[in-house]
């Protein structure tokens, strides 16, 4: 099996892009983290991070091909991430259960919320596609 130079350079070009997206990545979230370290904002880091990330994406008008490449992993395995949460819903069950009315408010609400957001977007990308 033959590579060519043109070959062998375009997959370390995807590379290079690949690693400078996930830096990218990284560095929004320690910007994130920074600025709620620094105005003492209670909200988390990563929340902030994300949405600078929106944010750069909203202006930049489309996902870069690199960024693109670098997340749909992540997201595809995105369940993994919430493991922590569900270990922590079974360590703190007695405190849910004595704030279990709070906790469903917010639940629902959040949920519901979400799905609003979520409607109204798609419903926005759709008037812009149309011809």
């Amino acid at each position: 099996m033959s590579f060519s130079y043109f070959s062998l350079r375009g997959r370390v070009a995807r590379l290079v892009k690949a690693l400078l997206a996930m830096a990218g990545l990284v560095a929004l979230q320690w910007l994130g983290d920074a600025l709620v370290a620094r105005t003492g904002w209670p909200v988390p880091g990563s929340l902030v991070g994300l949405l600078l990330l929106l944010t750069g994406l909203v202006l930049w008008g489309r996902v870069p091909q690199a960024l693109d490449d670098v997340s749909a992993p992540l997201l595809r395995h995105l369940m993994l991430l919430l493991i922590p949460s569900v270990a922590a819903v079974g360590l703190y069950a007695a405190l849910l259960t004595q704030h279990a009315a709070a906790f469903l408010l917010v639940s629902v609400g959040v949920t519901a919320l979400t799905i609003v957001v979520t409607a109204w977007t798609l419903q926005q990308l759709l008037k812009r596609a149309a011809p």
